[in-house]
């Protein structure tokens, strides 16, 4: 039981099931309401509220491999994770979470879902060669946010702090240039959320429901 659970404060698988519902019913809630201002007003410009995609069912190189990874973390994954030690545990969490990712991203092929994925016209890699002198760049950087300003960024550089930006940036400076090196540095790094999380939850004592 949780020590730090209040009275009456729900527990356990029970409390999940709470929490879960919620996350559900909050992203309904964005779905249907996105989808009403979108028809009406036409202002949110994503077709799948609250996503910016594409209905585009499809197969690729990615999806056997996605289903065996589905496969055998629910099969073998609680069992694993209850004999493994604490390290272990981390390793083989992040190594699930990059074999799945590598999976969903290859359905779309090397190129749609890996390499060009941040090659496009809207993203990071479109601006690196603007930061040949970082100073000056960053200097002038809310110079270039606005839509209608000179010479503005793409979307997700003028829509994000600039150390994302800067991340490419010192990639390309290390050689490591190009969407493909981008795109394995994102996967490699976002999956140790996965660590990150089980880190957390032993940090918070939170690791039995």
């Amino acid at each position: 039981p949780d020590r730090h659970a209040g009275p009456g404060a729900p527990t356990g698988r029970r409390a999940d099931l709470l929490a879960a519902g919620a996350a559900a019913l909050f992203v309904t809630a964005a779905a249907v309401i996105g989808t009403a201002i979108q028809d009406r007003y036409g202002t949110l410009h994503v077709q799948w509220p609250p996503l910016l995609a594409e209905w585009l069912p499809h197969t690729g190189p990615g999806t056997l491999p996605a289903l065996v990874v589905a496969a055998l973390v629910v099969l073998y994954g609680p069992a694993l994770a209850a004999r493994l030690s604490w390290r272990r545990l981390l390793a083989a969490s992040w190594a699930a979470a990059l074999a799945w990712t590598w999976s969903l991203a290859l359905v779309d092929g090397w190129q749609r879902g890996v390499a060009g994925r941040l090659d496009t016209v809207h993203e990071y890699l479109r601006g690196v060669d603007r930061f040949q002198d970082v100073g000056a760049a960053l200097r002038g950087y809310t110079s270039h946010i606005l839509l209608d300003s000179p010479d503005n960024w793409p979307t997700h550089i003028a829509g994000h702090p600039p150390a994302a930006v800067l991340t490419f940036v010192g990639l390309d400076r290390i050689g490591l240039g190009g969407g493909a090196w981008a795109a394995a540095f994102c996967i490699l790094t976002g999956t140790s959320a996965v660590a990150a999380v089980l880190v957390t939850l032993r940090a918070l004592d939170a690791e039995r429901g």
